[in-house]
């Protein structure tokens, strides 16, 4: 059996030194890898053949190549090596505590006779491995015979999930008719102030009405936020320079007028391929992103804008990094950004990254962050080229 194995690592040798370039060839060099660790393992066999008390671990090698085989030749992105040990981390604790719940039923009911530990892991690594094609057939199976029962596959763990998927929905459908009724009277109250403010001879009752005003203001860019989170984005594509919307964002990021120790840098890459995205919805992406860099700067710092291209099994992309020299999030902070409402500003709504990241998906794109406490933040957006 393991001469099989060391004779398909052979083939898969050859096949990488002829004619597997780039993805294909990093596929071929895991699998290489993983015939090779089956190959050794399998040959400790020949102790149990030879007599010795060693179970035989050639069928869990197997069992465990199967699997790694099956993720590195037929999952549609290669997973980076880390992640499949991290799935392999988890099978394997599965599997084992498998193992542990068959050999304590077999203590509560009476061993009827002596059951190989190997072969009882194998056992449960296949099961293991195997629930989630079943499942998947089950559902299609179910779903055909019973369309109406869409939820009998959900999990009871994932109630919390929907729901907050359908409140979502709901504050959508029902945001925009509340948002108007406050809309119209905020310009009424604001007309009215600045018509007092400019008839008004005391400078107290001035101020009074600078802030009405200001407030007023405030209460408008709150409602168009709402708004802007709760309709829909109609998006108008057209194939964009990335390089030129970003430096139009920094034209006006610059313009607005940067607090005193704050400078922004940008480093675009030349030759970039164009992307087929809406211009203004993109270029209000940056500067939502940009400006929150600079509000995190309240002490000076470097904002840096930098462009890439990106090559990689899931496709070519532009990718762009928005990078601040701030104060940094929180990890719980950060898992939360992109929720709406969310916010860790005193006189925020904690909308703004929502409408990012509808903005990012709506564009054939996606947005991430990496901040660390006390060093910064960086947000990366991808945008896809087409493909074809």
């Amino acid at each position: 059996m393991w001469l099989t194995i060391l004779y398909c690592l052979g083939a898969l040798f050859r096949f990488i030194r002829g004619r597997a370039p780039g993805v294909d060839r990093t596929r071929m060099v895991y699998v290489t890898m993983a015939c090779a660790i089956t190959a050794v393992v399998s040959f400790l066999d020949i102790f149990h053949y030879l007599g010795f008390r060693f179970p035989p671990v050639s069928n869990l090698a197997l069992a465990g190549l199967l699997y790694f085989v099956l993720i590195i030749i037929m999952h549609p992105r290669l997973p980076e090596l880390y992640e499949i040990m991290v799935r392999g981390l988890v099978l394997s604790v599965v599997t084992l505590f498998a193992t542990g719940t068959f050999f304590f039923i077999l203590g509560l009911f009476g061993t009827i006779e002596p059951v190989y530990f190997t072969h009882v892991l194998t056992a449960s690594f296949i099961i293991v491995i195997s629930y989630d094609p079943f499942r998947v057939i089950m559902k299609k199976v179910f779903n055909y015979f019973f369309p109406e029962a869409k939820d009998i596959f959900s999990s009871i763990y994932g109630f919390d999930q929907e729901l907050e998927k359908e409140k979502s929905q709901l504050l959508e459908e029902l945001a925009t008719a509340p948002a108007h009724e406050i809309r119209n009277p905020l310009g009424s109250i604001k007309g009215a102030g600045q018509v007092l403010r400019s008839e008004e001879g005391n400078p107290e009752n001035q101020k009074l009405l600078d802030v009405i005003v200001e407030e007023a203001d405030r209460l408008n860019n709150v409602v168009t936020q709402f708004m802007n989170y709760a309709k829909p984005y109609a998006v108008s594509p057209k194939l964009y320079d990335i390089n030129g919307i970003i430096e139009k964002a920094v034209e006006v990021i610059r313009i607005s007028g940067l607090p005193e120790g704050i400078t922004v840098e940008t480093d675009l890459h030349p030759g970039l391929p164009r992307v087929f995205v809406d211009g203004e919805q993109m270029k209000q992406v940056i500067l939502n992103i940009a400006f929150n860099g600079i509000e995190a700067m309240p002490d000076g710092g470097t904002l840096t804008i930098r462009t890439t291209r990106i090559e990689s099994e899931e496709g070519e992309a532009v990718g762009i990094s928005i990078r601040d020299t701030g104060k940094g999030m929180a990890k719980e902070d950060l898992q939360n950004i992109f929720k709406p409402f969310f916010t860790t500003k005193e006189r925020g709504v904690g909308l703004g990254l929502s409408i990012c990241q509808r903005i990012a998906k709506n564009n054939n794109g996606s947005i991430r962050a990496k901040s660390i406490p006390g060093q910064g933040s960086i947000f990366y957006i991808r945008l896809n080229l087409p493909q074809g």
